[in-house]
């Protein structure tokens, strides 16, 4: 007997001329009989999945109530965020270690930023300085002197010389931001003569007067051998200021750059008012250390190309070594 007219049969999708064909077999044929019987306990097995559920009353309406509600409801993606978030031990390692790894990448990055910024600042001073300098060039033969006041005159002499002509009002400019602040006179800085008068009397304001934080070109030798100041025109950019060395009460030059920026170099004040910055004392082939002239001596420089530039404190035409 063919199954598929079986199958039909059981799901009663049997035309009838096919039906009752089936029928009359089925009658006379008791094995293929048993056969549709299995087949049809089979079929009615698959199809029955247990108890049939029936719905509580009123359990449509409640659904669509509920589908309402959500949707007036004005409640944001953070009302279902909870109130208190558990916190481990782990996170808070994890979190603080996060924040050290943070603050020790960032503290050597601020250091040199703030290292670049004072070596700016200073450079900044110097170019103020050096705009009072170049007036100070155009009305005289000269840059300013002090050893014109007497062969101990002191080089940091040359600030009260561009004050009393007018040209530096603001004497805080001779302070490297570098090193820390220093209380410098600004405008009440006293006279040439003042100071010479303070210099004899009272010595120790003398030299807080003179407190400076850059040295300054104690010019050079003529052929006469005496010693004499820088041209107002040099023949070629000169050293002019420039951070301060380190000294031996102001007598003695000491080795290594200049202490205003932790020994890393300094910045020098030319005549043709750049400014550049040297990591070493030499300043040229010829010029082969900044704060001693080419004898090693803390003397003026032996021509126009050897700058010596001494502190503040120095004689204008310095000591021998």
């Amino acid at each position: 007997m063919n199954a598929d007219l079986m199958i039909d049969y059981v799901l009663g999708q049997l035309e009838d001329p096919d039906r009752e064909r089936l029928e009359r077999t089925l009658r006379s044929d008791p094995q293929a009989a048993a056969r549709l019987d299995r087949l049809g306990l089979a079929v009615h097995l698959l199809l029955d999945d247990g108890d049939v559920s029936v719905a509580s009353p009123g359990l449509a309406t409640r659904t669509l109530s509920l589908v309402a509600q959500s949707r007036d409801s004005s409640r944001s993606i953070l009302d279902y965020v909870p109130v208190r978030v558990p916190l481990r031990w782990a996170d808070f390692a994890v979190a603080a270690s996060i924040f050290i790894a943070g603050v020790l990448t960032l503290l050597p990055a601020i250091q040199r930023s703030r290292e670049r910024m004072a070596l700016a600042g200073c450079g900044f001073n110097l170019q103020q300085l050096g705009k009072s300098l170049a007036q100070y060039a155009t009305m005289h033969p000269t840059y300013p002197y002090p050893g014109t006041n007497g062969a101990d005159a002191h080089a940091g002499m040359f600030v009260a010389q561009l004050h009393d002509a007018g040209l530096l009002q603001d004497t805080s400019i001779l302070d490297c931001p570098y090193n820390g602040p220093c209380n410098h006179p600004r405008s009440n800085l006293p006279s040439c003569d003042q100071l010479e008068e303070i210099r004899r009397t009272d010595p120790d304001r003398y030299r807080h007067l003179l407190c400076w934080d850059y040295a300054y070109n104690s010019g050079y030798n003529r052929e006469s051998g005496r010693p004499g100041p820088l041209q107002s025109r040099p023949p070629m950019a000169v050293p002019v200021v420039a951070d301060a060395p380190s000294h031996e009460n102001f007598a003695r030059i000491l080795e290594g750059n200049s202490p205003n920026h932790a020994g890393r170099g300094q910045n020098v004040l030319y005549s043709d008012c750049a400014v550049r910055f040297h990591p070493t004392r030499r300043v040229s082939p010829i010029d082969k250390d900044l704060y001693l002239n080419n004898r090693q001596e803390l003397r003026p420089g032996l021509d126009v190309r050897d700058a010596v530039l001494v502190p503040s404190y120095s004689p204008i035409q310095g000591f021998a070594r």
